[in-house]
């Protein structure tokens, strides 16, 4: 497998593991984690990801995921994590 190969499936899984753990935040499986919440951040960024991305990709979705345009009650539960 190339280089390239390599690095774009780990990429992938890399935002799979987010998604997954926000969404279990969200549900209220696993307690808020900024660490968690920067690491997707900054793949977003890293990726060039601003308010639009495209639907039904990786980091669309864990773009669309993030709580930062979220009620009031997930923004007041994530700073107090």
């Amino acid at each position: 497998m190339k280089k390239r190969e390599s690095l774009e499936k780990m990429q992938v899984l890399k935002i799979k593991a987010y998604t997954k753990a926000i969404k279990e935040m969200l549900d209220g499986t696993i307690e808020w984690n900024a660490a968690i919440l920067n690491g997707a951040r900054q793949t977003c960024k890293d990726n060039d990801i601003i308010s639009l991305s495209e639907q039904g990709t990786p980091v669309g979705d864990l773009a669309e995921l993030l709580p930062f345009a979220e009620d009031d009650e997930t923004k007041q539960a994530v700073r107090q994590s």
